[in-house]
């Protein structure tokens, strides 16, 4: 069993310099780095948390040690799968965030967390990426230490005794080395498909049964190109979910691809799947090693 991408403390780092985590994406370390807060084990032992985007993410909203949304909570996976995109269930993703909601409620009803930590409106920025994103209404940031954003109701996953909310999204690096539209879109397959897989575990919601292509197309993320995929999946155990991946060039470095990962559920008391295009057109660019959205938000 591989250990999943996410954000693990850097095994070259020096002991005299900052803590420090590094982005490992499954299969190496890539150059991106940010400062530790919280790090999960890394490759080679240790648990790590759920991935996000929007199926679950399982817990609080350990997003991205991995990343995640929708499912188990941003984003649902199992235990040792990692980045979940938004999706309407998503577990919480980060491996470094808190470990879960206390919902006592086990239907699709749900309830909507307490005490958010952030505000409609709010960028939530990924400070080794150089972006942000952009906090829709009815969403939050549940741990301030993850850039994790979910949707504010939670419940219980159907398919284990932990919490999902009903969407979530993550910004993540994908990869270097891609070149033309059609990579983009070849990334963008690859990713909606990693995503929906993690976001929407078998082990929270019995497998994926479907899926078709309902969105799929060139589009523009913080004013630099990118290619989007939406998928509609069906579960074996409701909900079923809208899940999507979304590449894009970085606004900082030549041939860096970014994604999005996003989703939420198709169930009553989840967000409309249009929430999917405004957290794509929220993406902000942001600088890099900073938190703080320099203010050249792009409409898209």
């Amino acid at each position: 069993m591989t250990t999943p991408p996410g954000w693990y403390p850097d095994p070259g780092q020096t002991p005299p310099l900052p803590p420090q985590q590094r982005w490992w994406d499954g299969s190496t370390w890539t150059q991106h780095t940010r400062p530790a807060a919280g790090a999960a084990a890394g490759p080679g032992g240790g648990k790590t948390g759920r991935g996000p985007l929007v199926a679950g993410l399982v817990g609080a909203v350990v997003l991205v040690a991995a990343l995640a949304t929708g499912g188990v909570l941003l984003a649902g996976g199992s235990d040792d799968e990692e980045p979940k995109a938004a999706s309407s269930s998503s577990p919480s993703p980060e491996a470094t965030g808190p470990d879960g909601k206390d919902d006592p409620h086990g239907d699709h009803g749900g309830q909507d967390s307490p005490a958010p930590e952030s505000s409609p409106g709010d960028v939530v920025p990924e400070p080794g990426l150089g972006v942000g994103l952009t906090v829709p209404e009815g969403w939050e940031r549940p741990d301030p230490d993850s850039g994790f954003v979910a949707h504010r109701t939670t419940y219980r996953c159907p398919g284990q005794e932990t919490n999902c909310v009903r969407g979530g999204a993550k910004l993540l690096p994908v990869s270097s080395g891609w070149e033309g539209e059609k990579a983009l879109k070849e990334a963008a397959e690859l990713q909606v498909a990693k995503n929906a897989k993690q976001s929407y575990s078998e082990k929270a919601y019995g497998g994926i049964t479907e899926h078709k292509v309902v969105e799929s197309g060139a589009v523009t993320v913080a004013g630099r190109p990118g290619y989007r995929v939406r998928w509609r999946v069906e579960n074996k155990l409701e909900p079923d979910a809208y899940v999507e991946a979304v590449v894009f060039r970085s606004p900082h470095l030549k041939n860096e691809i970014l994604a999005l990962w996003s989703s939420v559920d198709i169930a009553p008391g989840a967000p409309p799947a249009s929430d999917l295009d405004e957290l794509r057109k929220g993406v902000v660019r942001t600088g890099l090693g900073e938190g703080a959205d320099d203010g050249n938000r792009e409409a898209v």
